[in-house]
This record gives C-alpha cells, structure tokens and sequence, in this order.
C-alpha cells in the first residue's frame, strides 16, 4: 500500500508541476516579463508544485483548491475559446492570467467550508430492538471533536447545556475528542465540559487514533493524564471492557486498533470474557467502523463509531464510498439484524474547514416506538 501511495504522490506532483509549468508561462507572457526570468519561473513552478502537497496544513489547503479551480477555470476559457474560434480580448487574459478568478472561488469555498466546521446540527436514528427493556433510552453519540482544531470553548459549552436540556440517558464519546495538537489546558477544558453534560446513567468514552497523541514526538499531555481528567471528570473509561446501563444495555468499549486492527480481541472472544448477559441490548463503541459484520454475527444490536468525519474535505468522502477506505463513511444501515452508525463528528481535524458533509452530534432512541 505504500509503494503505491508513493507512486501517486509523484504521479500527483508531475501533473501539480507541468500545470504551473503552463499557468506561469502564460502569466509571464500576460505581463510581459523578461525571458532571463526563466530561472525564476522554475523555481516557482517548484514552490507551487510543493505548496499544493502540503495537504495536511491550511496553507496547503489553499493552494490545492486554488490548483483546482485554476486547473477547472483555465479548461472552461479555452472550450469557451474554442467555441467562440476566436482568442479572448486582452483583458480577460490578464485576469485570468494572474488567477483572480480561482482565488475569489478559493474564498467563497473555504469560507463555507469554515461556517459549515462551526455550524452543528443534531442527527436523530431510530434503533429499534427486539430485547425487552425497562424502557426506551436517549442516548447521545459524539466524535471527533478535535478539541482546539474548530469550536472554541464557548461554543462547546453551548452544546454542552443544550444536550443537557434534553435529558439524555447516557452520552457516548466515541475517540478523538483530543488531538495531538490539543495543549494541556485545553484538554482539560474540553473534559470539564463534556463531563458536565447531565445524564441519567452517565458517559462513556472510548479512544480514538489521535487522543493519546500517537502522531506527536511531543505531547502536551501523557495517556495517564488525559485518563485521569476524564476519570476525574466522573466520565468512565471503556477499552475491551463492558459498563451496563440500568440492567438493560452491555456496552462493549472496544481500544482503537491504529493500522492494525488484527492486532485485537476477536468481538466474540470479547463478549465471553467479559460475561455479557446475552438478553441485554448489546452496544460496541467503537471509534473506527471496523468488523461490522464479525460484531452482527456474534449477536451486537447497535454499533457507533466515529472516525471517518464523512470525508471532511470534498471530495474525499466520495472517495471513501467508492472505494472503501472504511467499512462505512456516514449514516445508519442494518446490516444482517444489526445496526451501524457513523457520525460525521462535532468538529474535525487539521483545519477548521469542512467542505463535506456537516458537523453533528447524534441522537440514539434506541426501543420504544
């Protein structure tokens, strides 16, 4: 996989290098510049090319959508150039020249993008179960908060109370509500918030593959740390281990696998060693959508996860559906008697832009009518 993950990265870089190529020899011919520049244009071409594949920063956000749309805009004059035969009037040249089109489009995207990051809505599903409970539950998923990337403290404490408002019967925490990029006090802020969301049976959390800091040579915080404000947040800490919710829920908190899932305990091996009474609605949180269909056949009713933020940027999500990056990108299905829900997450992660998708958190009403 990383041979050919390399392979088109350069393939990337090759096509990233001959459109500047292009793109700056019509600016310099546009403005008239000296031909003894051409040294200069090279080295340009090199910093744009390098520019657009520095995808994990915002800058390179940028300059990749701007490669985009300047790619898109440059296509659309000459087929409007074609059809018209004729070649357009100087000045439209120039303005396109110098890539004024591209960059107005550049802003209105990721000024969307940015409203979209910071605008959360509620997402309800309707779990329906056959298991006899004591009554019907209102449970509340939240993922990929990313704490410090997008929602300031103020706004997570917005809703934080306006959950609380709606009486939930337990919250789910279901990984990356911290990130390597998350400083000490602000880990401790986002844990102090979300543990002061009110429940009636409690929250639960488990660990995604940014919270414990596994991409930092230097981290704000240990994996002790952060254990311990959660724990000392009154927030239960679930890694291959079970919790049972008032006689009627086993939820099963299984630990982030990183790359290598392989690596844990079979669900099935899970269940029995854990002793899960088999009449109650069985529950697997778990930050990545993985096993699916191994946690349907040994019997689970519900699985949550996180993880995927729906693609965050398009048009990544579209990628993940065709191809499958992940088991499942976005949604609630059921699959052979169980249901599986991934939430897009309450935030994201790298940049506080979300050009796919929407930032949510999720209403669970599992049973009931």
């Amino acid at each position: 996989m990383i041979p050919a993950m390399i392979l088109l990265i350069l393939l990337l870089a090759g096509l990233i290098g001959v459109y500047y190529h292009f793109f700056l020899g019509r600016l310099f011919r546009a403005f008239s510049l000296p031909e003894k520049a051409k040294w200069v244009r090279c080295l340009l071409m090199v910093a744009l090319t390098g520019c657009s594949l520095m995808v994990f920063s915002t800058f390179g956000l940028l300059m990749l959508h701007f490669t985009v749309f300047s790619a898109v805009t440059d296509l659309l004059a000459h087929l409007y150039r074609r059809i018209r035969r004729s070649s357009a009037p100087e000045r439209p040249n120039r303005i396109l020249a110098c890539g004024l089109v591209p960059l107005a489009l550049v802003a209105c995207v990721l000024s969307y993008g940015y409203w979209n990051m910071n605008h959360v809505v509620e997402t309800t599903y309707q779990i329906p179960t056959d298991k006899q409970l004591s009554q019907p539950y209102r449970a509340v998923l939240i993922a990929d908060l990313h704490y410090g990337n997008g929602i300031t403290g103020e706004k997570l404490a917005e809703q934080c109370d306006r959950i609380s408002a709606q009486n939930p019967d337990f919250v789910l925490l279901d990984g990356d509500i911290v990130d390597e990029n998350t400083s000490r006090t602000g880990m401790q802020e986002a844990c102090a918030l979300l543990g002061g969301i009110r429940t009636r049976y409690g929250i639960y959390y488990v660990y995604g593959n940014h919270d414990q800091n596994n991409y930092s040579s230097d981290p704000a915080y240990t994996s002790q740390e952060l254990y311990e404000t959660l724990t000392g947040q009154g927030i239960r800490v679930l890694s291959e281990d079970t919790a049972v919710i008032n006689g009627d829920i086993t939820l099963i908190g299984r630990s982030d696998p990183g790359f290598w899932p392989e690596n844990r305990t079979e669900i099935r091996e899970l269940l029995e060693k854990t002793h899960a009474d088999p009449d109650t609605f069985w529950l697997v949180e778990d930050h990545q959508p993985l096993g699916l269909a191994k946690n349907a056949a040994a019997g689970v009713d519900l699985t949550v996860s996180g993880h995927t933020h729906a693609g965050q940027i398009f048009p990544i999500g579209l990628l993940d559906r065709l191809v499958q990056f992940n088991e499942m990108n976005y949604g609630c299905r059921e699959q052979n008697g169980m249901y599986a829900v991934v939430t897009s997450g309450i935030c994201g992660w790298g940049y506080p832009i979300r050009t796919e998708a929407h930032s949510e958190y999720v209403w669970l009403e599992i049973g009931g009518a």
